[in-house]
């Protein structure tokens, strides 16, 4: 079984994979105040609530868009199940091109979302992930990685729209109007 874990800006998502079935999936608030010690007692107690025996887990791997925890999740998993994490990112072999002016620049969590859906849907495909921001990311009919486009998340525009005051309405209607297409420059993708 592989450790995956998923770190987003509200949520750390942690499952137990193999090649033949998902085993469990929990999440985790991400809080930049924890220590990874914290977080291995949090990962522990998922793994034991799920019946994981440490000599279960074969390895595990971090796909993160939160740069500064990521030192201390790789030190927790460690403490936790004695195996430290791949960290997706640049130069990692995962089959698929990345298409973009800048490679280095695309987010490990739009790389994940289109090797997974590669590999259970027929190409060529768009991969919505809505969390805190929703992405779309674009695969060709070859499997590459050709764009993608950064919006705000549900949860993140209901709430700019629940304490929008008159003034706030120009952003809003200029967010709306935006001409969204499909970008090779990762700071050109979101608003």
């Amino acid at each position: 079984m592989i450790l995956a874990i998923d770190m987003g800006n509200t949520n750390i998502v942690l499952g137990g994979i193999d090649e033949k079935q998902t085993y469990f999936i929990e999440r985790v608030t991400t809080d930049q105040g924890r220590t990874d010690t914290e977080y291995a007692i949090h990962f522990k107690n998922i793994l034991e609530m799920h019946h994981i025996q440490l000599s279960d887990i074969e390895g595990a791997i971090l796909s993160s868009v939160v740069p500064p925890l990521n030192t201390t999740i790789l030190n927790a998993v460690e403490k936790a199940v004695g195996i430290r994490p791949l960290l997706v990112g640049s130069g990692m072999k995962t089959g698929m091109n990345i298409l973009m002016d800048n490679p280095k620049s695309v987010g490990s969590d739009m790389i994940v979302d289109v090797v997974a859906a590669i590999h259970e849907h027929p190409l060529p495909l768009v991969v919505i992930d809505m969390g805190t921001a929703t992405t779309l990311s674009v695969a060709d009919k070859k499997g590459n990685y050709i764009g993608g486009v950064i919006l705000p998340g549900p949860v993140a525009y209901t709430h700019l729209r629940a304490h929008e005051t008159p003034e706030q309405l120009v952003c809003r209607l200029l967010l709306e109007k935006k001409n969204y297409c499909l970008k090779k420059k990762t700071y050109e993708i979101s608003i």
